[in-house]
């Protein structure tokens, strides 16, 4: 086994730059493309500013509730001159000032006069934001309300029992999360709710990296075009090993080489995106890695020349790109067709699947060409 590690690094260090890029490509591609459309984003959002003339809870619930939305981005503000002073030159979108008293007008059942706003003829984000502070005012005047009502149910029937004020908003948030009230998913009569022929490379970073990482892996797999020629075949009749061994173990080198680096990978996407970190992804993302590396292995056996190869492995990449859904919407091919979704490599890493089919048919195939000697008969291009 020395004698092929010793080997593989003598190859490897003709190509060491070429390596180490495709090796970091994945992490650095998907950090580079997420990071530039969450600051696109940023800069496509409204800015609006808004001032606190009170902390109250529900004043801060009001100002983050506004944070929180995609359209917007709040810009909190201590002057009223200042934030009227960038209204007028176009710097903010428009200002909102949560008047001091916020809290007691609410908890009194008041929803009039209780923001100032400032805007400009320009102010083209002002209507849709005014319409969404006026719900969340309403909400929060609806639960102080409900809040009277029921005190003053309690008081008419003279129970001992009722709780108080803040109990029952308490209640209230409390219920809010546990039941989903807001959203609610609506099915056809005889549909199956469980039904999920979708797909999705963004459904979280995974997807994006995956994609990237199925490119890489293609192009660091080219050393067995490159050393399964004639001259090289040769040295191997005076050898301990066979040229099979030798092209396994090197598939077995390079497959545990890329999931350290996938390890690397796992631990800096849960620090910047807040993916989870756990066995049960390790185990699937060894899955993921040892199935594409032995897809892409047996994929390059079928192969004695670079252009082709290369050309291949771009195609194959259009391909998974297309039946994602990337380019072209897919939802109606995945319900007439859901084993299109299926034959996507890429699924088993997006939906954290610990197996697809492919984690089966790859070491099969594998071991019956080991078996049968079959790289003496791969068809070459």
């Amino acid at each position: 086994m020395m004698d092929i590690i010793t080997t593989r690094w003598l190859h490897a260090k003709k190509h060491l730059l070429s390596i180490l890029f495709w090796a970091v490509f994945p992490i650095l591609f998907t950090w580079i493309i997420i990071s530039g459309t969450e600051a696109i984003q940023d800069q496509s959002s409204i800015p609006v500013g808004i001032i606190l003339e009170e902390d109250s809870d529900l004043a801060v619930q009001l100002k983050e509730k506004l944070d929180s939305s995609d359209l917007i981005r709040v810009i909190e503000m201590e002057n009223e001159t200042e934030a009227r002073q960038m209204v007028a030159t176009h710097e903010l979108d428009s200002a909102f000032i949560i008047k001091k008293g916020y809290k007691a007008a609410i908890v009194a059942g008041q929803r009039n006069r209780l923001i100032t706003s400032y805007r400009t003829d320009l102010s083209m984000g002002y209507t849709p934001v005014v319409e969404m502070i006026a719900s969340y005012v309403q909400e929060d005047s609806g639960k102080s309300k409900t809040a009277y009502t029921i005190m003053n149910l309690g008081e008419t029937l003279n129970s001992s029992s009722i709780p108080g004020y803040d109990e029952i908003i308490n209640e209230i948030y409390s219920i809010e999360e546990s039941e989903n009230l807001i959203f609610t998913n609506f099915t056809l009569l005889g549909e199956d709710t469980d039904a999920d022929t979708g797909f999705s490379l963004f459904q979280n970073p995974w997807g994006l990296w995956s994609i990237v990482a199925l490119l890489s892996t293609f192009f660091l797999f080219d050393w067995l075009i490159k050393e399964r020629n004639a001259t090289v075949r040769i040295r191997f009749i005076f050898n301990r090993f066979s040229f099979q061994q030798y092209l396994v173990c090197n598939l077995l080198l390079y497959s545990l080489g890329l999931l350290l680096l996938d390890i690397i990978t796992w631990g800096a996407f849960h620090v910047l995106y807040d993916e989870g970190f756990n066995i049960t992804q390790l185990v699937y993302i060894l899955s993921f890695r040892l199935t594409i590396c032995i897809l892409v292995f047996l994929i390059g056996l079928l192969f004695k020349k670079l252009l082709p190869y290369y050309i291949t492995a771009v195609l194959i990449i259009l391909v998974t790109i297309v039946i994602s859904g990337i380019i072209l919407p897919m939802d109606g091919v995945y319900e007439s067709y859901p084993w299109v979704a299926a034959l996507n490599p890429l699924k088993q890493i997006v939906y954290e699947q610990w197996w697809s089919g492919w984690t089966f048919i790859g070491p099969i195939c594998l071991i019956a060409w080991y078996v049968k000697g079959g790289y003496n008969n791969a068809a070459g291009n």
